[in-house]
C-alpha cells in the first residue's frame, strides 16, 4: 500500500464518517482513555457504558444483544488488565507478531473478551482498539469474511500480520516522499484530528483503509483517478 493510497481513504472516511466525531470525542478525552487502560477499576458502569458501549462499539449499526451488558465487559478488563499491561506502548508498526510472549498478551485479550455472550468480531476487536489503538486493527464481519477469517483468536493474529505489512508499506512509502514525521501524524494534522486533542493512530488509519475497501467496496484511489507520473 501506498501512502496516498492511505490517504484517500482517510479524507474518504472523515467525510463519510462526519468528522469521525463519535471515534474523535472517546479517544480525545484522553483523562478517560488512561483511567480504563491504567485503572479500569476506577471506572463507573455508566461511565463504560456512555463512553465505549454506547458511544463507540455500538456505533455503525452494531447492538450487543439482549443480555450482553457494559458491566461484563467492564469486568472482563479489570480482569485482563495484566495482558493490557504487558501490551503497554507496543504498536503495530514495530512490534514482532512473532514473538510468543507478544501473542500470549494479544490472543489472551481476544479470546477473554470473546468469552462474552453476543461480543462478536467487531465488538472484540473495538474493545480491543480501546485498550491498545496503536496496535489492535478493528476487524469487522465482512473484511473477515472477505480475508476467509474465523471468529478466532489465531486467525485475528492473521490479521494483525496482513496489516502490519500495510502499515510498513506506507510508512516505507512515506519516507521515500521526504515527509517528515509519521503517517498518522501528518494526516491527522491535515485532517483536523490534533485539534481535537486525538492523534490517530496508524492501525486506525489502516483500520479506516480495509473498512472503505474490503467491507464497502469502494476502490480506492478512484478507479478514474490518472496514474501519478
Amino acid at each position: 500500500m501506498k501512502f496516498s493510497d492511505l490517504g484517500w481513504a482517510a479524507l474518504l472516511h472523515y467525510y463519510q464518517s462526519n468528522k469521525d466525531r463519535k471515534y474523535v470525542r472517546l479517544f480525545g478525552d484522553g483523562e478517560f482513555i488512561s483511567k480504563i487502560r491504567e485503572t479500569p477499576w476506577d471506572v463507573s458502569y455508566p461511565e463504560f457504558e456512555a463512553k465505549i458501549i454506547s458511544g463507540f462499539v455500538n456505533s455503525l449499526g452494531l447492538r450487543l444483544p439482549v443480555g450482553t451488558r457494559g458491566g461484563n465487559v467492564l469486568a472482563e478488563i479489570i480482569r485482563l488488565r495484566s495482558c493490557t499491561s504487558n501490551l503497554k506502548g507496543v504498536n503495530l508498526l514495530d512490534c514482532d507478531l512473532s514473538d510468543k510472549s507478544l501473542l500470549k498478551s494479544i490472543k489472551e485479550i481476544y479470546q477473554g473478551l470473546g468469552s462474552i455472550d453476543g461480543l462478536w468480531v467487531t465488538g472484540i476487536t473495538k474493545i480491543a482498539h480501546v485498550l491498545n489503538d496503536s496496535l489492535f486493527v478493528i476487524l469487522d464481519v465482512r473484511i473477515a469474511e472477505n480475508f476467509s477469517l474465523r471468529d478466532e483468536a489465531d486467525d485475528y493474529i492473521d490479521w494483525l500480520v496482513l496489516t502490519q505489512q500495510h502499515a510498513r508499506e506506507v510508512a516505507s512509502d512515506f519516507v521515500a516522499q521526504g515527509l517528515s514525521g509519521s503517517p498518522e501524524a501528518f494526516l491527522s494534522e491535515k485532517l483536523g484530528y490534533i485539534s481535537y486533542g486525538c492523534q490517530k493512530s496508524l492501525a486506525r488509519f489502516i483500520d479506516e483503509y480495509f473498512w472503505l475497501t474490503a467491507s464497502e467496496n469502494l476502490p480506492i484511489p478512484p478507479k478514474w483517478l490518472p496514474p501519478s507520473p
